[in-house]
């Protein structure tokens, strides 16, 4: 309770200082009222396009990401029917997702069903985004061109869209790490705490961005301030680490049950899957130096569409160039103090940095070290312009900095939408599988009974839970390679599944339908042709696999290709939904 209380006050307090904060906002003389409305004006203009591009994947629950096949499909089991309640690969797959994470959809899908619900949680994440702004906006320190600024350059980014859309856990990155950037910005210690403990509830590797940068920031100064306040602000960290531990806690002590220990760097360059053919596709190691260089660039990316089509043509010519002059021009002006230190973002620096060494060389017990350049760099390129350019001239009298703020939030938000575009991607900026696109099969699928389960050459089944709403054997989008115990399992039964489709015995068919509990086969036509060894391909060490599996055999010899009429329940395209039932009857092997 003591840890709690504090904290329930101060949110109060913050409510209850909310009125007070807004009025503050009103410009006091007419120079503020011109900026404040060219800066609004600006920004609203460049919302109603980006708004109008992203409509459908903001809004659409038939656009979904790719990785909803691996992360979201379990939650069907809180709909009616609680579809995939019962299925192991779903429930292997649940325990990778955090609990809060878990919570957000117990309370949406039950009212609107996941692919409405996934849309209601991306909402929210832009909302936490949006919430830094206004943190930004509602501050002295900063102002309303610093908060739109900032608003701005994490929505406008297609990187954050990316992860943000689709409501997946690694989705909280980006929004975690801007609320503590924006409370760092404007110094307010209520929002850097709130982005910790959101990032301890949601994803971990956020929350270690967020500590550290937390922790390299208390020590800023050094002793300068005093020993006392030192000492303070490292107390405040010390309780802030040991309740976002606690709330953690659930999540490392009740993780996955059976996945048994996370491959060691040793055991993963030994292992396939870790390699660039395989899953994961992260040994070896990306050469620091560039990675981390081409993420803090391509910050500056060219992307959408823009009001000029012929300036936007001749920066992608020169995208090289302008994306370092960028860089160093915000670089020069911190140097020369035209603009008040960007303490935080140089925090997030050293933060992202350290985690990127340390998740190396504990290899993978931090998780992948890319996520620590891909989201960190992203962060601090974001944030070095947001600090840079919306904390303009801090030694100028308030009534001139916030308009001149205010100006300059204007001239860059103007200029990014006319040389970069609008932050618009297309198609569907990656959103990748849509319901629409083989509508009748999901249709089908999902009129089928709630024990069904579908075995399919690993490349083809992803989607089936998820809009099917019925389980599949494995699918490339549920083999995760990190834990031992579980990469074993998944591996075994993928290879099995192999065994079945391209079996030339009728017997070894039935018995693995038996062994998993399949009910029916999804054949693809186009993987029995007579190059079918290498239309079995899919990734490493399972392309090996097949391939050592089909040698010598002929298309002939395989029971699956041209499967009994009567066994085939329905066709679509070039895929064959085989009963299994029906196989057994029709060969008479039981």
């Amino acid at each position: 309770m003591n840890l709690i209380e504090p904290v329930r006050q101060r949110l109060l307090a913050v409510w209850k200082s909310l009125p007070d904060r807004l009025r503050a906002l009103e410009p006091k003389n007419r120079l503020e009222w011109v900026s404040s409305a060219a800066v609004l004006w600006i920004f609203c203009s460049w919302f109603i396009s980006w708004y109008r591009g992203n409509h459908d994947v903001l809004w659409d629950p038939m656009l979904q990401p790719d990785d909803a096949r691996t992360a979201l499909f379990p939650f069907h089991r809180y709909d009616e029917g609680h579809p995939l309640a019962d299925d192991p690969i779903a429930l292997e797959m649940l325990e990778y997702q955090p609990y809060a994470h878990r919570l957000l959809f117990r309370l949406t899908v039950p009212f609107v069903g996941l692919l409405a619900a996934t849309k209601i949680v991306q909402a929210l994440l832009f909302l936490v985004i949006a919430l830094g702004g206004i943190v930004l906006a509602t501050s002295r320190r900063a102002g309303l061109g610093a908060g739109l600024l900032f608003t701005f350059l994490f929505i406008h980014d297609i990187s954050v869209q990316e992860r943000v859309l689709g409501g997946l856990p690694r989705g909280f990155g980006f929004p975690v790490t801007a609320l503590w950037l924006a409370g760092a910005l404007s110094r307010r210690t209520w929002a850097r705490y709130a982005a910790a403990v959101i990032a301890a509830l949601t994803y971990p590797t956020g929350l270690a961005m967020v500590l550290g940068a937390e922790g390299v920031y208390a020590v800023r100064g050094f002793a300068r301030p005093g020993w006392a306040t030192l000492l303070r602000r490292l107390r405040r960290f010390g309780i802030l680490v040991f309740a976002c531990i606690a709330l953690l806690s659930p999540a490392i002590l009740f993780g996955m049950s059976d996945g048994g220990p996370i491959h060691t760097l040793e055991q993963a360059r030994e292992e396939p899957a870790f390699g660039k053919t395989g899953r994961l596709r992260v040994l070896p190691f990306d050469e620091p130096s560039k990675a981390f260089g081409e993420a803090l660039l391509e910050t500056w990316k060219p992307l959408g569409t823009s009001p000029m089509p012929s300036l936007k043509a001749d920066v992608e010519a020169h995208k090289a160039e302008i994306e370092v002059s960028i860089v160093a021009l915000l670089v020069l002006l911190a140097f020369l103090r035209f603009t008040a230190p960007p303490t935080p973002v140089v925090a997030f620096l050293i933060s992202s940095l350290v985690l990127y060494a340390l998740s190396r060389g504990f290899a993978f017990k931090l998780y992948s070290p890319e996520r620590y350049y891909s989201i960190g760099m992203r962060v601090v390129g974001l944030g070095l312009a947001a600090g840079t350019l919306g904390f303009l001239a801090p030694k100028l009298p308030l009534g001139v900095r916030q308009p001149l703020r205010a100006f300059a939030a204007a001239a860059t938000i103007g200029l990014t939408w006319l040389a970069l575009g609008n932050g618009v991607r297309e198609p569907h900026m990656g959103f990748d599988i849509d319901y629409r696109r083989d509508e009748k099969l999901w249709d089908h699928i999902r009129t089928m009974p709630l024990d069904t389960r579908i075995a399919t050459h690993l490349l083809d089944g992803d989607s089936i839970p998820l809009f099917g709403e019925r389980a599949n054997n494995g699918g490339f989008e549920t083999l995760q390679p990190w834990l031992t115990k579980s990469w074993a399992r998944q591996k075994a039964r993928a290879e099995d599944t192999f065994r079945a489709l391209y079996a030339t015995r009728r017997e070894d068919v039935i018995a693995f339908a038996k062994k998993y509990r399949v009910t029916h086969f999804m054949l693809n036509e186009s993987r029995y042709r007579e190059d079918f060894v290498n239309r079995s391909r899919s990734i490493e060490p399972l392309t090996t696999f097949t391939r050592t599996l089909l040698s010598g055999r002929q298309r002939e010899e395989l029971v699956l290709a041209n499967p009994p009429p009567e066994a085939i329940v329905f066709r679509y395209s070039n895929k064959r939904i085989v009963s299994v039932a029906a196989l057994e009857q029709a060969w008479n092997v039981h």
